[in-house]
């Protein structure tokens, strides 16, 4: 007699990948480049944190930081909390967040809530 057994369950969100936030920083001297790509909610935003943090406290002369939503897939309030916190931080070490082709969806989000309303978006 043959034991089989069949592998575990799994849900869909763990066979996808495209609900992951992915972090990319290009950082040069003039101008240090943040690209998200993925979903930013309440779950990944301490990654956003993480990156702009590093810019703030690093010993960049750049007074601007591009942050590219191009990929981003979902973005919930906390997301949108998440950025213009980043936002604020920044402009204590001196720096401005630049919005750089944000999905039309977030751009929505932004003017129904107001969160993240100052920041300059291109």
């Amino acid at each position: 007699m043959t034991a089989t057994s069949s592998p575990p369950p799994t849900s869909p969100a763990a066979d996808s990948d495209e609900n992951v936030l992915v972090v990319r920083i290009r950082y040069t001297p003039t101008l240090p480049v943040v690209r998200l790509s993925g979903e930013l909610d309440m779950s990944s935003i301490h990654l956003l944190a993480d990156a702009l943090e590093s810019i703030a406290t690093a010993n960049c002369p750049a007074p601007l930081v591009v942050l590219d939503l191009t990929d981003i897939t979902f973005c919930d309030i906390s997301g949108l909390q998440g950025i213009e916190d980043g936002g604020t931080m920044l402009a204590a070490s001196g720096k401005e967040l630049l919005l750089y082709h944000p999905p039309e969806r977030i751009t929505k989000l932004i003017e129904m809530t107001g969160i993240a309303r100052t920041l300059n978006r291109r």
